[in-house]
């Protein structure tokens, strides 16, 4: 009686509680979905000050300054934060029950939500931990002789250049930068910096999707529709792309792409994205070695151990909250909000704006200048007087200024604060 019992009782709890397959959604996507939205073109739902209000009730930011560094990473919602510890909870107490029978179909269903949000196959994705894991599988992984090239920006990521800097010195790589215009009069312009850098040897052309330092969004479809006719591989780092703007990964014909899914997707931290076309798989090697899958799976690309798997619940819930929202809607509100107070600053006679003006060339970030004065001290100003979080960016060769990003919950009052404050700093320092 007792083992009958037990063993009644232990499935149906277990059949509770099991955090692999569907979970239902949180009542914060759900209400989004509800808002009455009805008649409004994207651009339009940008400016409903109402709706992002309702937003910013579900992301919670703390009330002692302003933050305007969303761009380092977008923290979850608060209903997504309560599924990546609910699923921590669920993963302590089922131990080696979860890790052996749950895990993998959990990571599963995860890899299938986040291709269909990437607009690519499963059999194309790993799930990896940041866009610099993702994007060092890629640059470390694939084979080159010494001689062969690797172009990039001196607009790169710093860690996306140091990868390629090791590269270049374990293996005698070639490293070839070109310089990207900040403010470009055509797209032209940028796919002829890239190809005009490309010879015989080039193998890989290493191309920044949008510019952490200024938010600049590259052409990056004609860029590797340009290398690809030259016959280079592209790899794109879209740590701020993604889930930014409005695109699908299979659109921009890339051979590799990394991001990080803690920035715009506003997933748990700690996660990130690697896409390989498939085609190309069979050619990576893993940071981690794996000879036990076959040379076309990607999941040899993933191998790194043991790891939070409780973040896989949290990315779902977050990849639902996204959806709710819209990724057309959400572009077009962090661009509005770029633009809301750039424009103020164009003409300026001491501020100098860092970012194109065309939009679509543009999301949420930008970087701000005051004629001789050193960013740094900019952002000491700011956060000093006005409790204004952003970064100084002063030892870059070309990009001097203060990076400022708003995020979904920034609401239109705080960029009042932070336009004055631009103003007094102009008339101040």
């Amino acid at each position: 009686m007792i083992r009958r019992d037990f063993l009644k009782t232990g499935i149906a709890a277990g059949a509770a509680m099991t955090i692999s397959g569907t979970i239902p959604k949180t009542s914060a996507a759900t209400q989004i979905e509800s808002y009455n939205r009805e008649g409004q073109s994207p651009s339009q739902i940008a400016q409903d000050e109402a709706f992002w209000k309702r937003v910013r009730r579900d992301f919670g930011p703390a009330p002692d300054f302003v933050n305007l560094e969303y761009g380092y990473f977008c923290p979850a919602t608060l209903a997504t934060l309560e599924e990546e510890i609910a699923g921590g909870r669920e993963i302590n107490s089922r131990a080696s029950f979860y890790m052996r029978r749950t895990r993998t179909q959990d990571l599963e269903d995860t890899r299938t939500e986040l291709a269909k949000l990437a607009g690519t196959s499963p059999e194309e994705l790993c799930i990896t931990r940041n866009t610099t894991e993702s994007l060092n599988t890629i640059i470390q992984g694939i084979d080159m002789d010494p001689g062969d090239e690797i172009v990039y920006s001196n607009q790169d990521y710093g860690s996306m250049v140091q990868a390629m800097k090791q590269k270049a010195k374990r293996f005698g790589v070639v490293l070839k930068e070109v310089s990207i215009p900040l403010h470009p009069k055509s797209d032209e312009e940028i796919v002829a910096v890239f190809e005009n850098a490309i010879t015989n040897k080039t193998k890989l052309l290493h191309v920044t999707h949008m510019i952490n330092l200024t938010g600049h969004v590259l052409p990056v479809r004609k860029i590797c529709d340009m290398a690809h006719a030259r016959e280079v591989e592209v790899v794109l780092d879209s740590a701020h792309a993604f889930s930014h703007i409005d695109f699908k990964i299979s659109e921009l014909n890339c051979d590799y792409l990394g991001t990080s899914l803690h920035k715009w997707t506003c997933s748990p931290v700690g996660l990130g994205l690697l896409y390989v076309k498939k085609e190309k798989i069979p050619k990576v090697w893993g940071l981690m070695g794996d000879v036990i899958r076959p040379e076309d799976d990607i999941r040899k690309l993933e191998r790194i151990g043991t790891r939070p798997y409780n973040h896989m619940r949290g990315l779902r819930n977050a990849i639902r909250y996204h959806d709710a929202i819209g990724s057309k809607t959400k572009q077009e509100r962090l661009r509005y909000l770029n633009t809301y107070w750039t424009q103020h600053f164009r003409n300026h006679d001491r501020v100098y704006i860092n970012t194109p003006v065309d939009p679509n060339r543009h999301g949420a970030i930008a970087n701000v200048g005051i004629r001789g004065v050193e960013p740094q001290k900019i952002a000491e100003f700011f956060y000093n007087k006005y409790s204004i979080l952003t970064v100084g960016i002063s030892g870059h060769s070309i990009v001097k200024g203060v990076r400022v990003t708003p995020g979904l919950p920034t609401s239109l009052r705080h960029l009042h604060l932070f336009i004055e404050a631009v103003e007094d700093a102009a008339n101040t320092l």
